[in-house]
């Protein structure tokens, strides 16, 4: 990472922090519960700067990281088990951030701690996920906290997730419009920030107006591919029919109904064509979120929809809640037909994410979750899938970095490329050249993969042109932060066949 990703990411720090307070202070929470989160934050203040800085090398700081490590661990598991006080988005940012400082602290400890870095920088992600659940209004900040120096320096894409995480919404929907209207940024690379701006309108805004303006901005440039514009056109026709009360949960027959909608929509997996529907009914179904006087069984069937909504929306910049969703299901309601439908869909999507060339590649501890959700849904071990093969600690680490690859592929990539990186995307029949089978490169390599050049394509300094196409965009600006590029290049070495 450069000096400019430092600031970056060190604004988008310094952002988290602050948003950390509001959400301790905010009503709600019992004083028990905001004296847990106020611990937390503390170790965070320790621990965010020596991340995004780099400095989990340092052997001269590894006591006090390590102490701030395990304090973060155990306050995160406090909360996740005693945050009765906190409403239902809460307690799921709760149960994410346990699992972010237990991972983060085992990598520490492994001596992997460029990973264990990842794991506390991705605390923002948890933050965004939480303040984009439901309903919310801005929070009011200083005079003057937005000019911070730090935040400044960020890209404007990076400000606007910043701006998100301390409850800026209203200036965030204005940042992301202006990028959308921007004609030196490349429509392509956009689909996923878009499809996020559009989440909060609704989610959080509960505004299909603003929805609309967002998708017209990028609607009004010229040189959007032909497919692009067919999804896009679909989104304004179908916002065009929303009212704010649509949004509205008041019966799960209702987000019943407007997941289905979605199903019908959608062309094929992965594709965005019915992402609106997917967002209708994902903010429904945040306003049927369970309180603990609930039934277990209603509570769990809210939390698999809202996991197959969030499966439908598809890849976000933020954290993945589907996984979420689906895990606090099953926790909710083992045994039951409902906890084995979501163990059925995680598994299968955990374990699509973990197998490439060498077939299912699980770290030691993600066959373990699968192992103990298992038990807890009531199924028998299936005899066609082994979750018992383990990989050593370098691959683990691969796989964390593909997994994030995955993530930029999906939205930056799958539109042409497809879900699946073979060249089918909703793009590829609109395209002069047709898109490249990317699960094929070793065999089109005589059986090795070949990184330099697969870096050079991605990032345009292939001379031939970038992707040797050129209806394919240059994604130099993009690509040129080192650990996206890593990322997507991990991501394409796994899914080899």
């Amino acid at each position: 990472m450069g000096e400019t990703r430092r600031r970056i990411a060190t604004g988008v720090a310094i952002a988290l922090l602050v948003a950390g307070w509001a959400l301790v202070e905010r009503a709600g929470a019992d004083e028990a519960t905001r004296a847990a989160m106020r611990e937390i934050f503390a170790q965070l203040r320790v621990l965010l700067p020596e991340a995004v800085q780099h400095r989990f090398d340092d052997p001269a700081r590894a006591d006090e990281i390590r102490a701030a490590l395990g304090a973060l661990e155990a306050r995160a598991a406090a909360l996740d088990e005693h945050g009765a006080g906190l409403d239902p988005g809460a307690r799921l940012f709760g149960q994410a951030l346990a699992r972010d400082a237990q991972r983060a602290r085992e990598l520490f400890e492994r001596g992997r701690n460029e990973n264990a870095a990842f794991y506390v920088e991705s605390l923002v992600d948890d933050c965004v996920a939480c303040h984009t659940l439901r309903p919310a209004v801005d929070s009011p900040w200083p005079d003057g906290f937005l000019r911070e120096p730090q935040l400044q320096e960020l890209d404007r894409l990076e400000r606007a997730i910043a701006l998100v995480a301390t409850r800026q919404f209203g200036e965030a929907l204005d940042t992301y419009e202006a990028v959308f209207r921007d004609p030196g940024q490349e429509p392509s690379v956009l689909i996923g920030p878009l499809a996020d701006a559009v989440g909060v309108a609704l989610r959080v805004k509960r505004d299909p107006a603003r929805a609309t303006t967002l998708v017209n901005a990028l609607l009004e440039r010229p040189s959007l591919p032909t497919a692009l514009r067919s999804d896009l056109d679909h989104w304004r026709e179908r916002l065009a029919s929303l009212r704010p009360e649509d949004l509205a949960g008041t019966t799960l027959e209702r987000a019943r109904a407007a997941l289905a909608a979605g199903h019908v929509e959608g062309r094929s997996p992965g594709d965005r064509r019915s992402l609106i529907e997917y967002l209708v009914a994902a903010a429904q179904l945040s306003d049927l979120l369970p309180e603990p006087q609930d039934s277990p069984r209603d509570a769990a069937e809210v939390y698999l929809l809202l996991g197959r909504a969030e499966l439908g929306i598809g890849p976000s910049g933020w954290l993945p809640r589907a996984d979420l969703y689906l895990e606090t299901a099953i926790r909710l309601a083992p045994e039951t037909e409902v906890s084995r439908e979501a163990f059925a869909i995680l598994q299968e999507e955990t374990i699509a994410g973990f197998t490439g060339s060498g077939g299912l590649r699980l770290p030691p501890d993600e066959a373990e979750r699968l192992r103990r959700l298992r038990r807890l849904a009531g199924m028998t071990p299936l005899d066609d899938v082994d979750l018992g093969a383990a990989v050593d600690l370098d691959a683990s680490d691969q796989l964390d970095l593909a997994q994030r690859g995955a993530r930029l592929f999906a939205d930056h990539c799958a539109f042409c490329h497809g879900a699946d990186a073979t060249g089918d995307g909703p793009a590829a029949p609109t395209l002069m050249t047709p898109p490249k089978d990317l699960t094929r490169i070793e065999g089109r390599r005589g059986g090795e993969f070949p990184s330099a050049e697969v870096r050079s394509l991605i990032d345009g300094r292939d001379p031939v042109g970038a992707h040797r196409s050129p209806e394919m965009p240059r994604w130099g600006a993009f690509w040129s932060a080192p650990d996206r590029l890593d990322a997507l290049v991990a991501y394409l070495r796994v899914i080899q066949r």
